[in-house]
C-alpha cells in the first residue's frame, strides 16, 4: 500500500517507519526542510515537568 504522511514530526516519523517496516511505501511530505522543526521542536514550548522545580522544594527560598 503507499502512505503519505503529512508532518515530519515525532509522530510522523515513528508513524512513517512502523508503516515502511510493515511492507508499506512510504511518502513523508512537510513544509520544512528537515524533520521535527515545528511542533515537535522545543517541546511545543511546554515546560517537562522533569525540568521545574516546585516552588516549594526543599531548599527553595
Amino acid at each position: 500500500m503507499r502512505v503519505v504522511i503529512l508532518g515530519s514530526g515525532v509522530v510522523g516519523v515513528a508513524s512513517a517507519w512502523y508503516l515502511s517496516q510493515a511492507g508499506h511505501d512510504v511518502t513523508v511530505i512537510d513544509r520544512q526542510p528537515g524533520p521535527a522543526e515545528e511542533t515537535s521542536a522545543a517541546n511545543a514550548g511546554q515546560i517537562s515537568p522533569g525540568y521545574a522545580a516546585p516552588w516549594a522544594a526543599p531548599g527553595c527560598r
